[in-house]
């Protein structure tokens, strides 16, 4: 049994002791809190959390100023390494003999070998500087989550956002390394230009900065910068905009970010990742195209304009049924279902397109439900947290959101573009309320050659090479030689497959089990709750619910509200506005797409300023209490106020702003709460709050047209008071496990 307070003595790099983050005297620490924190007031456990921060803040300062020496040190051999070779240079502009110059091997005189040489060593302390960097991110980690599970208090994703977003911040050392950088770029650019240099015999100014295939050349040829570039990446965290909008993915967390390396491939194939965010994209202009025509549609085919209500919420009624199957069938493939469901949209769709023909709703609601099975979301999904490289995880996951938001966007634009247009295919009609049915078919049909010849399906052998049989004794023949210092290049090249921090006798992977399986935590108890056996994924319904603890049933509780109040906006918003405002379809679909537009500036407001500024947990709260007060600002208070176009614009405004600030909060604040468990398998937290918003969606579709069958002028009325009354309940549930949702 390795505990991780054993792991740091046995990898400490010898005279750096006193510098690594003092784990046990934090863990000490974390189990006097612990106790205090079973009687404590709210006071006592502000207090507490202060303390602790403050020696957090403490211990990052002395490895951040180590940090910042030893870069200083190696800035100065670089430096130095800088003026010698200048001085190589101009030596070798007056030799007779460029071959000379190469092969000259007195003390006196650098050669290209000498000088490559020194740059690669420097870059062998550089990757020992990361070494001791990721071994105090990994600790700072640990105590962190060992702290929010003992005390009690959930502290560390608060204390990461905050200390690395102050303006001051002392961690941007540790997550942005931007010195360090730099002097990658210095060593690299140099044995780039050395080497060809030795090749050419003559003096080269050429840079990497100017010649585009230089550093992935450089990259391959130079182990040392491959481990140092590798190094970085795991390193790199994007606190920003993207890192925000892509919480709404609520991607898999790893084990550790170090084993994720050995299972997520690092050559992703572009093009599959492009048609995987298409899809998205395509799917969701799908849904919300025919938002601005669906009345008109209804009543062209003699139902009353209230049935738009099922026209557009069939789609998300069959893909609560989809989900799970394209879920599974993941498993084993993408490309086959995505074949598929572009083959069932492309059908649902041309039936949709081919009901005024026949004159048939059924056929017309056929198409809209064949449109919600083609839904493959659950493999947009899981294709991103799965095989997208580790360094592309956060931008990945935040181009899927834009996607979803620039179709929403896109799609009621779209159907303003179909009023004028009029003309038959072999007798069937063209015009504005069959066009998105067509157009969204040919496109459906176009993908599906996309995918059949551009799509690769990932490679699924993610056996860890440490467990096949016969490599152990390799591997451990292979630590007992190696430096803990890593003393040369030599000791870089074997171990460029392999973790930079594990030895292989150390691995959490081999931390020693009890009897019943459980991993021995640091304290030595045995528990079903480790560091590292914690993440095992939900197998069936029963353990499902044990981890539905009171905030994730809060934040679900919450995405299931604002996607009810936002699908009821949008999908009666052509009913409404042709009634009391007597507006085209254009200016509906217009009107959508504004309102889709602003989306993504939210997002960057909520994810760069409000989210830093305020806890989650307030912004949730009172986006709530905004959105209640817009659904009671949009009901028509007739005779005794006139109902004007102004007043609807501003509190759909007012709703839409709010529910797409509380999603993204939400889903933040999700992203915290929830147990590793609940992060992979099947019933994971984003397969659970799809299934949630896709279950409002369909309810709310529903009540339209419940509601519409008692004429349009009380549908707003009625189905904007239940509206209110989910919203309030909501806020009243929220607020009374408040200080849960830390």
């Amino acid at each position: 049994m390795v505990h991780f307070g054993q792991y740091i003595l046995a990898n400490r790099v010898p005279g750096w002791e006193e510098y690594y983050i003092g784990y046990k005297i934090l863990k000490k620490r974390i189990k006097q809190y612990a106790i205090r924190a079973a009687t404590a007031s709210d006071d006592e456990r502000d207090e507490i959390v202060r303390a602790f921060s403050r020696l957090l803040d403490s211990q990052i300062e002395k490895m951040v100023l180590f940090l910042i020496e030893k870069q200083g040190l190696l800035a100065g051999r670089l430096q130095s390494l800088r003026e010698r070779r200048e001085i190589f240079q101009e030596g070798e502009s007056y030799a007779d003999d460029a071959e000379q110059a190469v092969t000259e091997s007195s003390e006196e005189f650098d050669t290209i070998p000498r000088l490559m040489s020194d740059y690669r060593q420097v870059g062998v302390e550089l990757l020992q500087l990361l070494n001791f960097v990721e071994l105090n991110a990994v600790g700072l980690h640990k105590i962190l989550k060992k702290f929010d599970k003992r005390v009690g208090f959930r502290l560390g994703a608060h204390y990461i956002a905050s200390r690395s977003n102050h303006p001051y911040s002392q961690l941007q050392q540790v997550f942005r390394q931007v010195g360090i950088k730099a002097m990658v770029a210095t060593i690299s650019r140099n044995l780039a230009e050395l080497r060809r240099l030795g090749i050419n015999t003559y003096s080269s100014t050429i840079s990497l900065y100017h010649e585009a295939e230089l550093p992935r050349a450089v990259v391959e040829q130079e182990p040392i910068i491959q481990a140092i570039e590798t190094a970085t990446d795991r390193l790199t965290q994007k606190l920003s905009f993207a890192a925000f909008v892509a919480n709404e993915l609520l991607l898999p967390v790893p084990k550790d970010e170090i084993h994720d390396l050995l299972i997520k491939h690092e050559d992703a194939h572009f093009m599959s990742i492009q048609l995987n965010l298409l899809n998205t994209f395509v799917y969701m202009v799908n849904y919300y195209i025919v938002v601005p025509s669906s009345d008109e549609y209804a009543r062209l085919l003699n139902a009353p304009a209230s049935l738009c209500g099922v026209i557009i919420g069939s789609m998300p009624l069959a893909a609560l049924v989809s989900a799970f199957v394209y879920s599974w069938w993941s498993n084993f493939s993408y490309k086959s279902p995505l074949l598929l469901s572009s083959l069932i949209l492309m059908a649902g769709n041309f039936m949709y397109a081919l009901a005024l023909y026949f004159n048939s709703v059924w056929l017309l609601l056929m198409g809209r439900f064949l449109c919600g099975l083609g839904g493959a979301r659950a493999i947009n999904r899981r294709y991103i947290s799965d095989h997208v490289p580790v360094k592309q995880l956060t931008s990945a996951s935040a181009a899927f959101v834009s996607a979803s938001a620039l179709g929403m966007a896109a799609g009621p634009a779209l159907a303003g573009f179909f009023n004028n247009i009029d003309f038959q295919i072999f007798g069937a009609p063209v015009n504005f309320v069959t066009a998105p049915g067509w157009l969204m078919g040919v496109a459906w049909g176009l993908y599906f050659i996309l995918i059949l010849l551009f799509f690769k399906e990932p490679n699924r052998d993610h056996v860890i090479p440490d467990s096949k049989q016969g490599s152990k004794s390799k591997h451990s023949s292979r630590s007992s030689s190696r430096s803990k210092s890593l003393g040369t290049i030599d000791d870089i090249i074997p171990t460029m497959s392999t973790p930079l921090l594990y030895e292989n006798s150390l691995h959490p992977l081999h931390l020693e089990q009890n009897k019943e399986g459980d991993v021995i935590s640091d304290d030595g108890d045995s528990s079903t709750i480790s560091d590292y056996n914690d993440d095992k994924a939900v197998g069936n319904f029963a353990e499902l619910m044990k981890e539905l603890t009171l905030p994730i049933k809060i934040l679900l509780t919450v995405y299931f509200m604002l996607k009810f109040t936002s699908e009821i906006l949008i999908s009666e918003s052509s009913i409404l506005t042709g009634f009391y405002f007597n507006w085209s379809t254009p200016q509906v679909g217009l009107f959508l797409g504004l309102l889709g537009l602003t989306v993504l500036p939210i997002s960057a407001v909520v994810g760069n300023y409000i989210s830093n500024i305020y806890e989650d947990r307030l912004v949730v709260v009172v986006s709530q209490v905004i959105m209640g007060v817009g659904v009671a600002s949009i009901v028509c208070f007739c005779p005794w106020l006139p109902y004007t176009s102004y007043q609807y614009v501003a509190a759909a405004i007012v709703i839409f702003v709010s529910t797409n600030v509380l999603e993204g909060v939400n889903m933040s604040l999700l992203s915290k709460v929830m147990s590793p468990r609940l992060s992979r398998g099947v019933f994971n937290c984003g397969f659970l709050s799809t299934e949630a918003g896709t279950l409002a969606r369909t309810m709310a579709d529903g009540l339209i047209t419940v509601t519409g069958w008692a004429g349009e002028k009380n549908l707003l009325n009625y189905s904007m008071i239940p509206t209110f009354l989910i919203v309030i309940v909501t806020t009243i549930y929220t607020w009374t496990g408040y200080f849960s949702l830390y």
